[in-house]
C-alpha cells in the first residue's frame, strides 16, 4: 500500500495503536519523528487530534473526524492506483457494446481505432439498433453497456453517464439557411427538400420531439436509416438534413458540410450510457469509456464556436 503522505501514515498508525512508540516500531521510524508528524498535522488542523493520557494516545472528536477522512482518502488512493495498474497491465479483454445506428457509423469506429493503438489485445462486439432494443439487450445481458438517447431505462438497468447532444441542421457550404445570422428553427427548414432518418431511428426521434405540429408539415424527399446516405445526399445538394455533431465532425472539418445547431428547445437531448444495475465495470470497458468520453469532448470543443452547445459539466446528470 502506498501512503498518500508520511504525515497521514504516522497519524493513522498512532490512532490504530494508541501509542507513538508502537506506531514508530511498526513504521520503522523513530518515536520523535512520528510524534513530530502528529504535531505538524495538529498545527495544520488547528486543534489537538489526540488526548495524551497515561494509558496512551486517544483520539479527540476532531481526531476521529480526521482519521475517518484520512482512511477514506487512502482507500480512494489505493483504488485509483489499482485501476491505473490494471490499465497499464491490460493485455486482453472483451468489450460487449450496444449503440445507436448513427453512433456505429463514425463515432464508435473512431473510438475503437484510438483504443486499439494503446490496447491492441482487446476485442469488441458491437451491436447497433434502436434505443428500445439497446436497453433490452443490456437488461437481458446480451450487451454490457448501451449508448443511446436518454430514455427511461427498464427495471434492472441504470444510467451511468450522460453527454449533451444538440440536433443541428446540415447543409452544403453556401446554403442560405447556413447564413441566416441566427440559429434556425425547424420551421425555417420545412420549405426545403428534406433528407431525414427513418422514424425508427434515434435521430428521427429527436426531430419528432421538437414540435409535433411542425412535424406534421414535414414531408421528406428521402428517408433513410443510414447517416452516411444523409451526408452524401446533403453534400451533393439534394436536400438538407438533421444530424448531431458526432455524425458530421469529419465532414465539417473538411469543409464539405456545414452544421448549425437548431434553436428549438427540443433539439437538445442527451446520449447516455446504460448498464445493468449494480454491475461492476470491467477494466477493459472502463478503458473504452475513457476513450469514448475523450472523443465526445473533442467533438464538443470543435463545435462549440458554431452554436451555443451545452457543456458536459453544466448539463450532465
Amino acid at each position: 500500500m502506498r501512503a498518500i503522505s508520511q504525515t497521514f501514515r504516522c497519524f493513522d498508525e498512532v490512532a490504530r495503536r494508541g501509542s507513538v512508540r508502537k506506531a514508530a516500531e511498526a513504521l520503522h521510524l523513530t518515536a520523535a519523528a512520528v510524534h513530530q508528524q502528529v504535531l505538524n498535522l495538529e498545527e495544520q488542523v488547528g486543534t489537538p487530534l489526540f488526548d495524551r493520557l497515561p494509558r496512551g494516545m486517544q483520539l479527540t472528536t476532531a481526531g476521529e473526524i480526521m482519521v475517518a477522512a484520512v482512511r477514506r482518502g487512502q482507500r480512494d488512493f489505493d483504488n485509483a492506483m489499482a485501476q491505473v495498474e490494471d490499465l497499464r497491465s491490460l493485455r486482453r479483454g472483451h468489450i460487449n457494446l450496444a449503440v445507436s445506428h448513427s453512433s456505429a457509423e463514425q463515432l464508435v469506429p473512431e473510438v475503437i481505432e484510438a483504443a486499439m493503438k494503446n490496447y491492441p489485445g482487446v476485442t469488441y462486439s458491437v451491436r447497433s439498433g434502436s434505443g428500445e432494443n439497446i436497453l433490452k439487450w443490456v437488461a437481458n445481458g446480451e450487451s454490457d453497456i448501451g449508448f443511446c438517447l436518454r430514455r427511461k431505462p427498464p427495471p434492472g438497468v441504470e444510467e451511468i453517464r450522460a453527454f449533451p447532444q444538440h440536433l443541428g441542421l446540415v447543409t452544403p457550404p453556401g446554403h442560405p439557411l447556413a447564413a441566416l445570422g441566427k440559429l434556425p428553427r425547424l420551421r425555417d427548414c420545412l420549405d426545403h427538400p428534406l433528407i431525414l432518418m427513418t422514424p425508427d431511428t434515434e435521430l428521427r426521434a429527436m426531430v419528432d420531439q421538437i414540435d409535433h405540429r411542425e412535424h406534421r408539415k414535414v414531408r421528406p424527399l428521402v428517408e433513410t436509416s443510414s447517416v452516411a446516405m444523409v451526408r452524401r445526399l446533403v453534400t451533393g445538394g439534394t436536400g438538407i438534413g438533421f444530424l448531431i455533431p458526432e455524425n458530421v465532425a469529419e465532414d465539417v472539418e473538411r469543409g464539405t458540410l456545414v452544421w448549425t445547431g437548431l434553436a428549438d428547445a427540443g433539439a437538445r437531448s442527451f446520449s447516455c450510457l446504460y448498464q445493468r444495475a449494480g454491475q461492476t465495470t470491467a477494466v477493459a470497458m472502463g478503458m473504452f469509456l475513457q476513450f469514448l468520453e475523450a472523443a465526445l469532448l473533442t467533438i464538443e470543443k470543435r463545435f462549440e464556436q458554431r452554436a451555443p452547445l451545452p457543456s458536459l459539466t453544466a448539463f450532465a446528470q
